[in-house]
């Protein structure tokens, strides 16, 4: 007779990394203006107090019970997107200061959820504004992308597919988004 035992695991004070480095320069631009970067974030979650602005989605254990993901070292998720679009811009050639143009990020939304298996969600809002504040672009990257648990559960899905997800919205917001490049190149 097979008998099957269920293993819970714990899964608290759980943190994942993420993190990007920039692909080389692919084309450089014109003499365009400098780009000052500025993320918010606007998660409601977030601005309510009901979760810290580190709080990047949750874990299920055994029994189905919610446990908190942070960044590593608990880093604000605007601070981590904030230097990540900056090294982005540099690595496409663009010139970041802090009395250029302003490019503001929104993080309207960033949350994943899983048990098994499970999904992460994303909604950011772009804006570029001249130096006097005229928007010169104005655009939103989202997506819903599921992660395939490993034998484990879901934690070895999410370190290995979170770190993928966010390179892909950072390329999304910046190098594979050819109408802010054109609008940041003029």
């Amino acid at each position: 007779m097979l008998l099957s035992t269920p293993i819970y695991g714990c899964v608290a004070g759980q943190s994942v990394g993420i993190d990007y480095d920039a692909d080389p320069m692919v084309v450089a631009p014109s003499d365009s203006t400098p780009v000052q970067v500025t993320v918010t974030d606007q998660r409601p979650f977030v601005e309510s107090g009901d979760k810290p602005p580190y709080y990047v989605g949750k874990y299920r254990a055994g029994f189905g019970n919610p446990w908190d993901v942070t960044t590593e070292d608990r880093k604000p998720l605007a601070d981590i997107m904030a230097a990540d679009v900056s090294e982005e811009l540099e690595a496409l050639g663009f010139t970041l200061s802090e009395a250029g143009r302003g490019l503001a990020i929104t993080i309207n939304d960033w949350n994943f959820d899983g048990w098994q298996n499970g999904h992460l969600w994303y909604d950011i809002e772009i804006v570029l504004s001249d130096t006097d504040g005229a928007q010169l672009y104005s655009g939103n990257v989202k997506d819903d992308v599921g992660i395939t648990g490993t034998l484990g559960g879901i934690k070895g899905g999410v370190e290995r597919d979170i770190p993928i997800i966010y390179r892909d919205a950072i390329q999304k917001i910046v190098r594979k988004n050819s109408e802010l490049i054109t609008a940041l190149s003029q």
